[in-house]
């Protein structure tokens, strides 16, 4: 039998920790250590109140508008187009990176929102929040569904199962041409062949058209997502994902029901990323099979994670940057930055297994002297 790592046993001390909080309240220590053991998430692992890390997210989100509102056409479309596959590498990274479950079919969900967000807009006449509320629910639902049967499978059988979605809805979205169009493609004004302009999404009492409109709402939403993960990390669930994510034994051997956890991350991940395909397939106006291939929708976004840093807040930012960025900004040298693209991931599975975020973190404790420990323990 193996022998828990450290990380292991600090997650799963972590997840009793809290729960024991949660049944009996904090009573010793000082007013400070009380609120910080009953709410650990107030503080994240460097120690920032929540207040400073959603004033933090509130601040760049304006930073990233500003910059886009002095950009021009190209540099919008960059900016927007790393913030949307930001939010998807975001969502993958509360199945992949907290519960550490190697989900490759992401793109099934991406593809399934954006065709919903499409259809309702372009055929039904929804507004936005009805096509967000049908595409979340469709895949809740599904993944509910699915997930008491792919989680009998583990590691890489987990991933085969899942990257089997992926690809069967792209396969769909190929061959149902009377409801998605086909190779030809569907509009947010319906089927291309009967032109007229693309329609925007109706998020009452706002109308999202203009390139800059939904640059403006992928910054807001991606700042909102950093700080609603900063939370879930510290909370009950967070730190069950995490010590299930380092051990499963260990975690079941600490009370936690390791299945049902699991099986909420997955679902929670591909409600989000379905959401988030609503507002993609809006902002692309038309979309196409050739959109949602398996590289690009669902192996792209494992890569900005592992990139960035898997489990951490900002690693899938940096992650995105990199491979979404990248190709957009040298797109003259295609050639030359699909080859950066893959010296980065060679680079990093073997310098930086932790990611960029891994190893700033190494770097920052080493200058600071300071060793890894559990917040909650600090006096």
């Amino acid at each position: 039998m193996s022998t828990p790592t450290r990380d292991a046993q600090d997650d799963a001390k972590s997840a009793t920790e809290i729960q024991r909080t949660d049944d009996h309240g904090a009573r010793d220590g000082t007013e400070h250590q009380r609120s910080k053991r009953s709410k650990p998430w107030l503080w994240d692992d460097f120690g920032i109140r929540f207040r400073w890390r959603a004033a933090i997210a509130a601040v760049a989100a304006v930073a990233v508008i500003a910059i886009g509102s002095s950009a021009n056409s190209h540099g919008q479309y960059v900016i927007t187009s790393v913030l949307m596959w930001a939010l998807v590498a975001s969502c993958l990274n509360l199945v992949f990176g907290l519960a550490g479950q190697l989900a490759l079919g992401q793109g099934a969900f991406l593809t399934l929102g954006a065709y919903i967000g499409v259809l309702g807009t372009g055929r039904f006449g929804w507004n936005g929040w009805l096509s967000l509320a049908v595409a979340g629910l469709a895949a809740g639902v599904l993944t509910w569904l699915l997930g008491a049967v792919i989680f009998r499978a583990r590691g890489l059988y987990f991933a085969l199962l899942t990257t089997g979605l992926a690809l069967v809805a792209y396969e769909v979205a190929g061959v149902w041409t009377p409801v998605t169009g086909g190779t030809a493609g569907i509009s947010t004004s319906g089927p291309i062949e009967l032109g007229g302009a693309a329609k925007p999404l109706t998020l009452e009492p706002i109308t999202i058209e203009e390139p800059l409109d939904y640059l403006a709402l992928g910054a807001v939403l991606l700042a909102s997502l950093c700080v609603a993960v900063s939370v879930i990390r510290r909370r009950k669930t967070g730190a069950s994902w995490r010590a299930i994510r380092e051990d499963e034994v260990l975690a079941a051997s600490v009370g936690i029901a390791v299945a049902r956890e699991k099986r909420i991350a997955f679902v929670a991940a591909s409600v989000t990323v379905a959401m988030v395909g609503v507002i993609f397939g809006h902002w692309l106006g038309y979309i196409l099979p050739e959109n949602f291939t398996f590289a690009g929708a669902s192996f792209g976004p494992l890569a900005m994670v592992v990139i960035g840093g898997s489990g951490t807040v900002v690693g899938p930012i940096i992650g995105a940057m990199v491979v979404a960025g990248m190709p957009e900004i040298f797109r003259d040298l295609q050639e030359l930055s699909t080859f950066a693209y893959g010296a980065i991931l060679l680079l990093v599975m073997l310098v930086m297994p932790a990611g960029v975020m891994g190893l700033l973190r190494t770097v920052t404790n080493r200058v600071t002297g300071r060793s890894r420990r559990n917040p909650q323990e600090e006096e």
